[in-house]
């Protein structure tokens, strides 16, 4: 079990390395004048496509899901990928950048209010103090390059604050469903629909027929969207199968450390003393978080269905 809890947290730690070039790509996207909107909708509807033809000649058994669980799923894309998104998009518009990401890592701490009534997670003394770190780590790690770059607005504050709560319901949702389906199946209907939903807001068949993306941009909508979904979503739902979902949002937030390298790396962008003291706290709060002998085990599923379930999916 420890073995497994430890290829859980390197599986949310990669998975968090990778989501960090997002920053990069989207930068390049966003030069094309894609609305937020509409670049999010790409994102996820290209994702399941990738999903999807991974999934064809890999793991085809793993389109099957239960009748009864299909609501539950709708609900998961919605609100963990499409309303995450819409959300952080709005943010951003509202304040900027850097409020819109230092809101979104207080999902710590609703992952772990979450995890205590769906899937009865303790809430522990160490659990508290690595969640204050991370947070206070995190700030360090965002604002250590411009202190001034923090923007407050009562709409923009409120949007912000409700991507930590979708984002803290995804991480909760994702640990309770992988017990049940493979790291392939949740990852897929979730971002399934999430584009779907979000191609409800908002008619992409005008920007496609503009000819306004050359081809360059879709080119890297692709890559984000594998990079995303095909590759750091698969690793991040994997391992919050062998850890608690307060732990792994925990370690998590180490995706702004990892902007910050390769902003360091290709950017050529130097790291502040500011910097550098959000980093020691971040990693600080990972050693309380994975120190911690974890509780979940797989065992803990109850029906008889979803044990048979769990088992299928281990020994694929």
């Amino acid at each position: 079990m420890k073995n497994k809890a430890l290829m859980g947290y390197l599986s949310i730690a990669v998975a968090a390395l990778i989501f960090s070039t997002q920053g990069i790509i989207s930068s390049v996207l966003l030069s094309y004048d894609i609305e937020p909107l509409s670049l999010a909708f790409f994102k996820t509807f290209f994702g399941a496509i990738c999903l999807a033809l991974m999934m064809v000649p890999l793991r085809r058994k793993d389109f099957q899901i239960r009748r009864h669980d299909l609501p539950r799923f709708v609900v998961y894309g919605i609100v963990g990928v499409a309303l995450f998104s819409y959300f952080f998009f709005g943010a951003i518009e509202a304040t900027n950048v850097t409020t819109a990401i230092t809101l979104m890592y207080t999902a710590p701490a609703f992952t772990v209010i979450f995890a205590r009534f769906v899937l009865g997670e303790m809430v522990t003394l160490r659990k508290g103090a690595a969640i204050f770190l991370t947070l206070a780590g995190t700030l360090l790690v965002i604002v250590g390059y411009d202190t001034t770059a923090l923007a407050f607005h009562p709409r923009g504050f409120i949007m912000g604050i409700l991507v930590g709560v979708c984002y803290g319901v995804y991480n909760v949702l994702s640990k309770k469903y992988v017990q049940i389906y493979s790291v392939w199946t949740v990852n897929f209907y979730s971002v399934l629909f999430a584009a779907i939903f979000l191609g409800l807001l908002k008619n992409p068949v005008p920007l496609i027929m503009s000819g306004e993306i050359p081809p360059a941009g879709w080119l890297f909508v692709v890559l984000l969207s594998f990079l995303t979904y095909g590759v750091a979503y698969m690793f991040f739902i994997y391992g919050f199968r062998h850890v608690e979902a307060g732990r792994g949002s925990i370690i998590a937030n180490i995706e702004p450390v990892g902007s910050v390298i390769l902003a360091a790396i290709f950017l050529k962008e130097s790291m502040s003393l500011i910097q550098m003291a959000g980093f020691i706290l971040v990693v600080t709060s990972i050693f309380l978080a994975t120190r911690e002998e974890p509780a979940v085990h797989d065992e803990q599923v109850s029906d008889p269905l979803e044990k048979t379930l769990v088992y299928k999916n281990e020994v694929r």
